[in-house]
């Protein structure tokens, strides 16, 4: 008997492609295209693309001023739980800020990092309130949930100038905040 190694080959060839062509459309159709697809149509996220491996969920985002993130992950969460729930979630938000938008995260950085070290997290609103207050051409907002801190920072004379910073409240969930600083 002799043994064909050209057809072997192939079959092998066509084979891989089979099997790693299916698991890239299976990821883009029943993983990546559902979350894209609600991110999307979510109000004020002007783009969002999602790369999914087994161990995280990479969500690049670019959104408008004063999004509601707290609301945008809370359906994420209920509509597409299912996608993520084994998976580390990484947030990365297209960077809109300015100078002075910086400026002002950087005064308020190390107090509201100093309140979720010492888990005083109701210490956060009424800081970023005071920097609010003496920066009348910016508006500061927080929010939380069970995962995360949510801090928006954004120009009132600029409807484009924004930051958003999401910070996890534990570490050892696993669950990636990021910023997009």
């Amino acid at each position: 008997m002799k043994i064909r190694i050209l057809p072997i080959a192939v079959t092998a060839a066509v084979s891989l492609l089979l099997l790693f062509g299916g698991w890239f459309l299976y990821r883009q159709t029943a993983l990546e295209r559902p979350i894209e697809r609600m991110l999307s149509q979510y109000p004020g996220v002007t783009s969002a693309q999602v790369d999914i491996t087994q161990k995280q969920a990479v969500l690049k985002l670019d959104l408008e001023s004063n999004v509601d993130l707290r609301g945008m992950v809370a359906q994420l969460r209920k509509e597409e739980g299912k996608l993520l729930k084994n998976r580390t979630v990484v947030f990365d938000i297209a960077d809109h800020s300015t100078p002075e938008i910086d400026a002002l995260w950087k005064e308020a950085s190390f107090s509201v990092a100093e309140a979720m070290a010492n888990k005083r997290y109701t210490l956060i609103p009424n800081t970023l309130s005071k920097i609010q207050d003496e920066n009348v051409a910016y508006t500061i907002s927080s929010d939380m949930d069970d995962h995360y801190i949510y801090v928006v920072l954004s120009s009132s004379a600029d409807k484009q100038a924004n930051k958003y910073v999401i910070l996890p409240l534990t570490a050892s969930q696993g669950t990636g905040g990021q910023t997009n600083a």
